[in-house]
């Protein structure tokens, strides 16, 4: 495994608790060479990331939406998926 996708959508609001445990866990990914990226994440949660720095030290993109991320991490994957067909 070489990347995680934190998926954002439910958070509305962070906290300088939680924004530590992120930069947390974005260190101990770092150290086992597992980039963190998010996906989703609403304003409010992206100024306050931005205001904890925590977006300068981020290992890995963020997605404007899931999607965008798995495109972008698994393109055979992706292009795979769109060589089957949806019917028969």
């Amino acid at each position: 495994m070489s990347d995680v996708v934190l998926m954002c959508s439910a958070i509305n609001e962070i906290d300088l608790s939680a924004a530590e445990t992120l930069e947390q866990i974005n260190k101990r990914l770092k150290e086992m060479g597992i980039r963190l990226h998010l996906s989703e994440v609403k304003e409010p949660v992206m100024d306050r990331l931005c205001r904890a720095h925590f977006l300068s030290d981020l290992t890995g993109q963020i997605f404007q939406a899931q999607y965008d991320a798995f495109t972008v991490l698994s393109p055979d994957a992706v292009a795979g998926d769109q060589a089957k067909p949806v019917m028969s």
